[in-house]
């Protein structure tokens, strides 16, 4: 019937009257467009085939495969590539060798996959500097045995479900320098975290660590210890975060920015901890839930930035510290951050306050008792501020003040900043019965140390007010004393005279190296004396006795120029070193010149000790043997007490009677 393919005629006339449709027809689109298949149903083989269609050429040096629903990395990537991007895709599992065929590559990211398996060892690409596996399935990594990436140096896990880190869990990445462990799960399940060591290989490269989002509840001093070129490290938004004490920071002088904002359940900082890092700059610890930040001795002559806005502060005048010396510490937002009453108390202000009104509302007169810290005596020890007078707080903790965080409206009864501290009449001082704290001002002289020089007026370990040296006296300065706070500093402050030191423009002298202590197998402390001359930091470099040249040399550069003595991490088993402490300033570096007549010794030797592994590897060695050897006897004597044993033939005794012999006769009867 004719009629019969009407309807279909009908339908396919608008189309072909499109103006699209009336060019020629190699101008023309297809008419059907194919439908993309699942990559899941049709395999990864054909998954791998169709990525490597379109590839660049072979000297491309940048290849993005981002959401490509790969299940595996294709093998016919450019030989010459130096950065791909694979995120996004269905991966599951990465090995180094198969990325051995890439010998350049530099950067790797595979975030946002379904890896859940990591294979690290040998045949890895060698110069490959960043590896993003954030936001996989990685439950727990794999063992570290030797080096795997010798060059990686900055490594992304995050948002992995990782619960552990077993120790020495990145030892075969020598070189790494910035690890991200934030939002994983570490510390969620109880006994469960970083173990004691699990740094330890890697950790004395890594400047950069961070652990938001985790669930730790505290930083223990057992892995962090090996951690001794730290320079920042984040701790935000942990739950679980409660307290930071203890000698945590003891092995990180060279830490310069703590980032814990956002902890909402940080309750306590024992702010001791802060007298071993001379180096730190930035302190952020706004919206946690502090209440009282008591000042420490600062060691440095760097510039302190703290943030606090946003925590119930109570008010005291124990924290107009924060506020006394600008060119030592700088309050970031002064005007927003706020302090309350303490329930019960007549103290400071009647309501919330401005910190940056507090100094005016705390009389001055108490800035001329300037406690000292109470520290033990020696060079190594650091303990807590000595305990001040404070008033009882009640159990029940303090309502958060509502404009904590927020600008803050001035309270009633206190004068206008505009009006200067001599307006307002000075109020009788309340005692530490009344809820208010004494104004601590920070004291500069450390614990003494031994063969230390003139004269602070009281020793260390004394209590009470430490008495500022008379002016042109000597200032207390020790140049061999751990974290000394810089002459000129003391110069400033009091008014003292410091020895003669060559300027800027000069090359610093070199250090006295005075011992290397605390050997072990991997490890030792180097300890050294400050020259006459103005420094900026210090240099160590160590090499093995019998290296090739500078290439076997390692150095550690940027300590700072309070610290007196570094520790040497990594190092070989009984192997002898040769280790020299260099200065520098803005004209350059000193040179490490031999020990004579007049001239300090910049340079010595140590021997680190036998491996305590080996040794142990050898006694169980030792064990294993003599246990074999006695299985060995126990089966030989069960084997010989099993075998069967010839019949014993029977001796019988045979009698024969010797003829030679005559019985006597028998008596006879009488009849």
């Amino acid at each position: 019937m004719w009629w019969a393919p009407l309807p279909l005629l009908l339908l396919l006339l608008p189309t072909a009257l499109r103006p699209g449709w009336a060019g020629p027809p190699q101008e023309r689109g297809p008419l059907f467009r194919p439908t993309p298949q699942d990559p899941r149903a049709s395999g990864a083989g054909n998954a791998t085939a169709s990525a490597c269609e379109g590839l660049p050429a072979a000297g491309a040096s940048t290849l993005n495969l981002a959401n490509r629903s790969l299940e595996r990395l294709p093998g016919c990537l450019p030989p010459a590539l130096r950065s791909l991007d694979g995120s996004r895709n269905l991966l599951r599992a990465l090995s180094a060798a198969e990325l051995g065929h890439l010998p350049r590559l530099r950067a790797l990211t595979l975030s946002h996959n379904r890896i859940a398996a990591l294979r690290w060892g040998p045949g890895g690409p060698a110069a490959l500097h960043t590896l993003d596996l954030s936001y996989n399935r990685l439950a727990a990594l794999p063992p570290c045995a030797g080096p795997a990436l010798p060059g990686l140096r900055s490594l992304g896990l995050a948002g992995n479900p990782l619960r552990a880190l077993q120790p020495r869990a990145f030892a075969c990445l020598p070189a790494l320098r910035l690890l991200n462990l934030s939002s994983t799960a570490l510390g969620r399940d109880p006994g469960a975290g970083i173990a004691d060591g699990a740094f330890a290989g890697a950790g004395g490269a890594l400047e950069v660590l961070d652990l938001s989002g985790t669930f730790l509840e505290r930083v223990q001093s057992g892995w962090i210890k090996d951690l001794q070129n730290l320079t920042s490290l984040y701790l935000r938004k942990m739950p679980r975060l409660r307290i930071l004490e203890g000698d945590i920071f003891k092995m990180n002088p060279n830490l310069r920015q703590l980032d814990c904002q956002d902890s909402s359940a940080l309750s306590s900082v024992h702010t001791h901890i802060f007298q071993d890092t001379p180096c730190l700059q930035v302190l952020l610890l706004q919206n946690c839930n502090l209440s009282s930040f008591p000042p420490w001795n600062l060691h440095s002559s760097q510039v302190l930035s703290i943030s606090l806005f946003g925590n119930p502060l109570i008010c005291s005048c124990e924290l107009s510290w924060l506020l006394r010396d600008a060119k030592r510490t700088i309050l970031s937002r002064a005007a927003d951050t706020a302090c309350a009453p303490a329930s019960g108390s007549h103290g400071v202000s009647a309501a919330p306050l401005p910190l940056s009104r507090l100094p005016a509302a705390c009389p001055r007169a108490r800035s001329a008792a300037v406690p000292e810290a109470t520290r033990p005596p020696g060079p190594f020890a650091h303990a807590p501020p000595a305990p001040r007078a404070a008033a009882p707080r009640s159990t029940a903790r303090p309502a958060r003040p509502a404009g904590a965080g927020r600008g803050v409206p001035e309270a009633p009864g206190l004068p206008p900043a505009s009006r200067g501290p001599q307006a307002p009449p000075r109020a009788p001082q309340p005692g530490p019965s009344e809820g208010a704290i004494p104004v601590l001002l920070l004291g500069d002289s450390s614990e003494e140390e031994a063969g230390a020089g003139a004269g602070a007026g009281a020793g260390a370990g004394q209590h009470g007010p430490a008495a500022a040296p008379p002016r042109d006296a000597p200032c207390d300065y020790h140049p061999c004393r751990h974290l000394q706070t810089p002459c000129a500093e003391l110069q400033r402050r009091w008014r003292c005279r410091c020895p003669g030191l060559s300027g800027e423009d000069t090359a610093p002298d070199p250090p006295r190296l005075q011992a290397v202590t605390e050997v072990g197998d991997t490890s030792a402390l180097v300890r050294w004396c400050a020259p006459n001359s103005a420094v900026r930091g210090y240099q160590i470099r160590y090499s093995a006795e019998g290296g090739a040249g500078n290439r076997s040399q390692s150095v550690v550069a940027g300590i700072c120029a309070t610290a007196r003595q570094h520790a040497l991490h990594g190092l070989s088993p009984a192997t002898a070193y040769r280790v020299c402490v260099l200065a520098a300033n803005a004209a350059g570096l000193s040179l490490p010149r031999a020990s004579g007549l007049g001239r300090p010794r910049a340079c010595a030797a140590f021997t680190t000790k036998p491996s305590s592994a080996l040794v142990l590897a050898g006694l169980c060695a030792a064990c294993g043997l003599l246990l074999v050897a006695s299985l060995l006897l126990a089966l030989c004597l069960c084997r010989r007490r099993r075998a069967p044993r010839p019949p014993r033939r029977a001796a019988h005794l045979v009698a024969y009677r010797n003829p030679a012999f005559q019985p006597p006769p028998e008596p006879r009867s009488r009849s």
